[in-house]
Order: structure tokens, then C-alpha cells, then sequence
């Protein structure tokens, strides 16, 4: 394994994944993750005031057909006690609680339906707040975006300078080589260390006398006892 030139190529692989971190971890790109979050909570919120809005409609229209219903049975009752020759004082009376039975039903109704309307304004007042928030969220956000856009596309094409050095340095190594690095690099970042002071320092460990003697006794590439990087000895 040639771990100078692995070495040389991780130089430039490990810029432009740094590179690549630094564009993901922008604050303009997180503010903009965080103001697309908001309208999509705001789209959201206003869905929900769409359903609660049909839903009050519905038991206002159910109310009213109630209260109709109520005013009807309540007529025939009134035109049933305005005829009182026939009807003995026991009838009368059954009439007349019947009568303050259905006023009391009515009187509810009419609460209930004030209840819905009080219900139904407080849903407008809500949509109305969101539709501001959403449409000052938008604006502010078209605003970071319209800067963004053009520092995301310098950007990209300079991470694309760094990527095709790196490639251009990759084109250079063994295939074996260089698919062991990335083997390693999958869950360890750097996967090469070099060796200080018979210690790795991709995890500071010092490492054991047995892998000291067999870098020191052989040419082939070594990883560390402990994270298992690639070590690298300079001359």
C-alpha cells in the first residue's frame, strides 16, 4: 500500500468534505430550513382552521333545522291550547308544560348557536393571524433565499473544484488501496492517522508493543488497535 500518496489524496478528499459540512451547516441555509419549517407549521395550522370552519357550519346548519323543528311543534301545541273548551284543566296542563318544554329547548338552541357563532369568530381571528404570520414568514424568507441561492451556487461550483481534485488524486492510487480507505472512512473520519510518539493520533491511544514491532518489522499498511484507522508513519 502507498500510504504517502493515500495520505496526499485524504488532504483533498478531507477538504472537500469539510467544504461540503460547512455548505450544510450555513446559517443562512439553516435559517432558511428553519422559515420553511415555520410556513409548512403555518400551511398546517390553516388547514386545520379550514376543517374546524366546515365543521362549525355544520352544527350551525344542524341547530337551525332543530330550532325549526322545535318552532313547529311549539305552534301546534299554541294552536292546540288556543282551543281550550274541549279540554279538561288536567290537559291544559300537560299542553302548557309541553309548551315551556319546548321554549326551554328552544332557548338552548338559541345559546348553543351563540356559543358556535363565538366559536366560529374565534377560528376567523386565528386564520387571519396565520395568513400575517405566514405572509410576513414569506416574505423574509424570499428575502434570505434570493442570497442564498447566489452564495449556494458559488459554492457548488467550488465544491466541485475540490471534488474533481480529490478525483484527479484518486486517479493516481492502487484500486485496492483506495477502496480500503474508503472502507474505513465509512465509520471512522479520518481513516488515516499518523503515528506520533507510538501514539495514533486519529484517538490518541498508545498503541501496543506487538503492532509497534510489526510496523517497524514490515511495509504493509497497519491499522490502529483501537479505532482501526490506517496508520501512517512519515519519514
Amino acid at each position: 500500500m502507498n500510504l504517502p500518496a493515500l495520505w496526499d489524496y485524504m488532504q483533498y478528499d478531507m477538504e472537500a468534505d469539510r467544504f461540503s459540512n460547512e455548505m450544510k451547516n450555513s446559517e443562512k441555509r439553516k435559517k432558511l430550513l428553519k422559515q420553511q419549517e415555520f410556513l409548512k407549521d403555518q400551511q398546517a395550522r390553516f388547514a386545520k382552521t379550514e376543517s374546524d370552519i366546515a365543521a362549525v357550519e355544520e352544527r350551525i346548519g344542524k341547530c337551525r333545522q332543530e330550532a325549526e323543528r322545535l318552532g313547529k311543534l311549539l305552534e301546534g301545541i299554541s294552536a292546540e291550547i288556543g282551543d281550550v273548551s274541549d279540554m279538561g284543566s288536567e290537559e291544559v296542563n300537560e299542553k302548557l308544560k309541553g309548551a315551556e318544554k319546548l321554549l326551554n329547548a328552544m332557548d338552548a338552541c338559541e345559546k348553543e348557536l351563540a356559543a358556535i357563532r363565538n366559536e366560529s369568530e374565534a377560528i376567523d381571528r386565528s386564520q387571519t393571524e396565520i395568513k400575517r404570520r405566514a405572509a410576513k414568514m414569506k416574505l423574509e424568507y424570499d428575502e434570505v433565499k434570493k442570497v442564498y441561492d447566489v452564495e449556494f451556487a458559488r459554492d457548488k461550483l467550488k465544491l466541485k473544484e475540490l471534488r474533481d481534485a480529490a478525483e484527479k488524486q484518486a486517479a493516481t492510487l492502487d484500486k485496492d488501496d483506495l477502496d480500503r480507505y474508503r472502507e474505513i472512512k465509512r465509520h471512522c473520519t479520518p481513516p488515516i492517522a499518523k503515528l506520533v510518539n507510538n501514539q495514533c493520533t486519529g484517538c490518541f491511544m498508545t498503541l501496543s508493543v506487538g503492532t509497534l514491532r510489526e510496523i517497524k518489522a514490515s511495509n504493509a499498511a497497519i491499522t490502529c488497535d483501537n479505532c482501526g484507522r490506517l496508520l501512517y508513519v512519515p519519514d
